[in-house]
C-alpha cells in the first residue's frame, strides 16, 4: 500500500499509521523469527544454493510482514553490492486463478522475463511446467542469479496430487538449483495432515512458527505504529491512552492475538474521538468493540441456518480465491459441498445437499439481501450455474462472526 500524503493534523497520522495496510519499516516483537528467516535466505544466497523454508502461524501474526521486510533489506544489500543481484518474486495462493498458474509466474522470473515492461508470457501451465523441469534438472541454472520466491498462502495451493507444492519444494533441493523458496501457511500441522511423505521430507530444512501475540506484544505494536506517526523533532501525538491501548490488546490476544484486530479497534477508536479532538479512553475501546460485535451484519449471520452460513463461508472462499466480486453459481455450490464434509459440528448433518436444495438457501440469503444474484435478459439465457452471485455484506465481518461461531474449523476452511 503506498504511503499515505503527509498531514499535520495529528489524528491522521495517526490513523494512517494504525491501518493494517501500512508497511512499517521496522516489525517489533518479531525480532528471533526475522533473524532465522535472514539467516537462513542469505545462507544459500551466500553458498549459491536452493532451499526451503516453511513458516506457519495464524493470521495477523507478522508471517508475510515479516518476509517482506527482509525481502526489501536483502534487495536494498544486493543493490549495494553486499550480496550479488538475485531475482525476487511472490506468488499468492489467493490472487491466481489456480495453483498450477504457479509455474508460468516462475518461469517469468526462471527466464528473465520482464512483466512491468513487457506483460506477462503467454505460456500454459502445462509448458511452464516443462520448461522448469527440463531448467532444474538439467543444471542449467548454475550460473543465473538466484531467485527467492515468497509463496504466501500456500495452504490455497494445495491440489488433489500435491504436485504444485512437491515441485516448488523439490526442485531447490537438485544440483545447481539456485531457487531458494520461503512458504507461508496458516496451519503448523499441514504438512503432516494433507502432504504426501515424500513432501514432507522436503520440508525437514528450515520450519519456523509465529505463535500469536501476546498482550504485552499487542500493546508494543500499537505504541510503535503511533511512535511513527510523530513529526519530526515532536513527540508521539498524545491521542490514545496507555489504558486505552492495554485493554485493546487484552481482548484481542484472549481471542487471537491478532495484530490486525488491535489495529482495526484502535484506529477505529481514533476515528471517533477526532470528531472532538478527544483521547481514547478504556470506554472508547469497549464502545468500538460492543459496535464490532453487534454490527446488523454480525447479528443477521449468527441468526442464519447452518447452510446459510456454509453457502456464506463457499461465496465468500470463491471471491477470494477468484480475486473478483461477481463469481459464478457454479462454482459456490461446488464450495459448498466441499465444505459439507468438514464444517458440520458433531450432531449436525453432513448429508450433501441437491442442487435445488442449495438454490433454496440461495434464494434465502437473496431474500435477506446478504447476496445479490445476477438478474435480467442476459442472466436467463445462459445456464444456471453460470449465473453470477456477489457477496452484498462486509466480508471482513463474515469472516470474523463465521469464525467465532465455528472456532478452528471454519476459520481454517476460510483461510484465517
Amino acid at each position: 500500500m503506498p504511503k499515505a500524503k503527509a498531514s499535520t493534523d495529528p489524528y491522521v497520522r495517526v490513523m494512517n499509521a494504525l491501518h493494517v495496510g501500512s508497511r512499517p519499516d521496522e516489525l517489533p516483537c518479531r525480532q528471533a523469527e526475522k533473524d532465522e528467516i535472514y539467516n537462513a535466505v542469505t545462507s544459500c544466497l551466500e553458498d549459491g544454493s536452493g532451499g526451503c523454508i516453511y513458516i506457519s502461524g495464524v493470521p495477523g501474526t507478522g508471517k508475510t510482514a515479516t518476509v517482506h521486510n527482509i525481502a526489501r533489506k536483502l534487495q536494498a544489500m544486493a543493490k549495494g553490492e553486499e550480496f550479488e543481484p538475485f531475482r525476487y518474486l511472490e506468488i499468492n495462493g489467493l490472487k491466481i486463478p489456480e495453483p498450477t498458474a504457479a509455474y508460468a509466474l516462475l518461469w517469468e522470473a526462471v527466464s528473465a522475463h520482464d512483466v512491468k515492461k513487457h506483460g506477462h508470457l503467454r505460456i500454459s501451465a502445462k509448458e511452464a511446467l516443462k520448461k522448469l523441469t527440463r531448467h532444474f534438472e538439467t543444471g542449467a541454472g548454475e550460473d543465473d542469479e538466484p531467485i527467492v520466491v515468497l509463496m504466501d498462502e500456500l495452504d490455497q495451493l494445495m491440489t488433489a496430487k500435491q504436485d504444485v507444492v512437491y515441485n516448488f519444494f523439490n526442485w531447490p533441493t537438485l544440483k545447481n538449483s539456485r531457487l531458494i523458496v520461503i512458504a507461508v501457511a496458516n496451519t503448523h500441522d499441514m504438512p503432516e495432515r494433507v502432504m504426501s511423505g515424500k513432501v514432507r521430507s522436503r520440508l525437514g530444512m528450515q520450519r519456523i512458527n509465529f505463535k500469536p501475540y501476546t498482550w504485552q506484544q499487542l500493546q508494543e505494536i500499537v505504541d510503535s505504529r503511533v511512535a511513527s506517526a510523530a513529526q519530526k523533532g515532536k513527540p508521539p501525538p498524545k491521542i490514545l491512552s496507555k489504558d486505552a491501548i492495554a485493554v485493546a490488546a487484552r481482548r484481542v490476544a484472549s481471542v487471537s492475538g491478532d495484530a490486525r484486530r488491535v489495529l482495526d479497534i484502535c484506529r477505529r477508536a481514533v476515528e471517533v474521538a477526532a470528531e472532538d479532538k478527544s483521547t481514547v479512553q478504556t470506554a472508547d475501546i469497549d464502545a468500538v468493540i460492543r459496535a464490532m460485535q453487534n454490527s446488523p451484519t454480525a447479528a443477521y449471520i449468527r441468526q442464519c441456518s447452518l447452510h446459510e452460513r456454509i453457502m456464506l463461508a463457499a461465496l465468500h472462499k470463491v471471491v477470494r480465491r477468484e480475486g473478483v466480486a461477481e463469481v459464478q453459481w457454479g462454482w459456490i455450490m461446488s464450495q459448498h459441498l466441499n465444505y459439507v464434509d468438514n464444517l458440520p459440528e458433531e450432531g449436525e448433518s453432513r448429508k450433501k445437499p441437491t442442487p435445488a436444495q442449495l438454490k433454496m438457501v440461495l434464494n434465502s440469503l437473496h431474500a435477506s439481501r446478504a447476496v445479490i444474484v445476477e438478474d435480467g435478459p442476459a442472466a436467463a439465457r445462459r445456464p444456471d450455474w453460470e449465473r453470477k452471485v456477489m457477496l452484498n455484506v462486509e466480508p471482513p465481518e463474515v469472516e470474523r462472526v463465521l469464525s467465532e461461531m465455528g472456532g478452528s474449523r471454519w476459520k481454517n476452511a476460510l483461510g484465517i
